[in-house]
């Protein structure tokens, strides 16, 4: 992806994720089946490794960490992500530089490593596993 692409993925995807959050925030109501726009909970009926990213950084919003970390543990990590990747990406588009962009690069680069990948991989499964529990409990 060449930098100029890579910027306007991280702004509208961006824009996008702020937009649903605030949708669920304050028009969803705080029943346990809301809206979902999960493809694969939608075909096949059990979650995906991410879902409950949404309700958890909600919950992050309410001050009700524990409930956030119980929903999924990625709802940290998500709005980390979010926050940072949309804050550096405006920045670098203002000042007309491109650390965001080199910083990505590099992390796609370290996140191949197998002594990265695997344990990686396996945090996601972990999770995902949590999630199905949790679903057919």
């Amino acid at each position: 992806m060449n930098q100029r692409r890579f910027y306007i993925f991280i702004i509208s995807i961006s824009i996008l994720a702020y937009s649903w959050l605030t949708y669920n925030s304050f028009f969803v109501s705080n029943s346990k089946e809301g809206i979902t726009i999960c493809w694969f909970k939608i075909i096949s009926g059990f979650p995906c490794p991410a879902c409950g990213s949404t309700s958890g950084i909600i919950e992050i919003f309410k001050g009700n960490f524990l409930h956030a970390f119980q929903l999924n543990p990625f709802a940290y990590s998500s709005l980390f992500i979010l926050i940072f990747a949309s804050i550096w990406g405006v920045l670098d588009l203002i000042s007309k530089k491109d650390g965001f962009y080199k910083f990505y690069l590099s992390v796609n680069t370290y996140i191949k490593q197998k002594r990265i990948f695997i344990p990686l991989i396996l945090l996601i499964l972990s999770i995902w596993i949590w999630n199905i529990y949790k679903s057919l409990c």
